[in-house]
């Protein structure tokens, strides 16, 4: 027998199940745009802090940009007004030595004035080359003349500070370079070597042959004992300005205008950071083409 009550009861119950799923359904679809904004959201958070930290790099290429102009106008001026003096005191040194005999106390006085000048003469040369761009002279380079020309400059910064400058070269292609810019990778290097070792150690100076893919580069080694690279520092040291010196002790320029030195003659500059132990940067580039 169809029972009336029971039959609405049982439609009233479908009626609240269907609701009931309607519901359940629109709150997990809810749910689900919930959860879809709040990712929505850790991905703009992302993307602006992304934003924001290019932006700041942005910035600071730009002040370490002008800082360099005006740093390579400051070392051009300076340049030209040392020059001129140089030149008069180079001349007359060199001119009364001639009227003088070989041995005497007034001769020897001249003579260190003569060399003085030429050391003078080569620090001014560094010091237009460390900041201009221009495309310089490239001509077959040996290394290991590089090294000893650079060394007439560095190996007294180095030895003054109780450093002993140990020098091992082997034989290693000729390179196309610009001696005056790789002289400049050397004396940067030897600089922060002096620093790093402030008790004494040793500088070490190599050179060898390597292979890499079939091509064949010449490699320059130079190794402190200083105290190494700190970790967090590693990342950084080939940027402008970039330096773990204390302020006013150090311009953070010259492992960055190491490195583009390198770059520009098509190779690179790494380094082995042994804390506390030392360093070695390695600095190698393409053996010329006749080679």
């Amino acid at each position: 027998m169809f029972d009336r009550n029971l039959f609405a009861a049982r439609i009233m119950s479908l009626k609240e199940e269907s609701e009931l799923a309607a519901r359940s359904e629109m709150l997990e679809e809810f749910k689900n745009g919930v959860f879809q904004l709040l990712r929505d959201l850790d991905a703009s958070e992302t993307k602006l802090a992304e934003t924001t930290h290019k932006l700041n790099e942005t910035q600071n290429q730009i002040t370490n940009t002008s800082r360099l102009t005006a740093l390579g106008e400051l070392s051009a001026a300076l340049a030209h007004e040392l020059n001129q003096p140089l030149t008069v005191i180079k001349g007359l040194s060199q001119h009364l030595l001639r009227d003088r005999h070989e041995g005497t106390s007034d001769y020897e006085k001249l003579k260190l004035i003569a060399d003085a000048s030429l050391k003078m003469e080569t620090v001014i040369k560094h010091l237009t080359i460390f900041t201009r761009n221009e495309c310089l002279k490239q001509e077959p380079v040996n290394l290991n003349n590089v090294i000893n020309d650079a060394l007439l400059i560095a190996r007294e910064m180095l030895t003054n500070r109780a450093i002993e400058v140990a020098v091992n070269l082997s034989h290693v292609p000729t390179i196309i370079g610009n001696c005056g810019r790789l002289e400049q990778i050397i004396i940067n290097i030897a600089s922060n070597a002096r620093d790093a070792m402030m008790h004494g150690g040793i500088f070490r100076i190599t050179t060898r042959e390597v292979v890499q893919n079939g091509q064949r580069y010449a490699r320059m080694s130079f190794q402190d004992t200083g105290g190494g690279i700190p970790e967090e520092a590693l990342k950084k040291i080939f940027n402008p300005f970039f330096t773990t010196k204390e302020a006013g002790k150090g311009t953070g320029l010259g492992l960055s205008i190491s490195s583009g030195i390198a770059r520009e003659h098509n190779g690179e500059i790494t380094v082995d950071n042994d804390p506390p132990h030392g360093c070695t940067f390695h600095i190698t580039l393409p053996a010329a083409a006749q080679e």
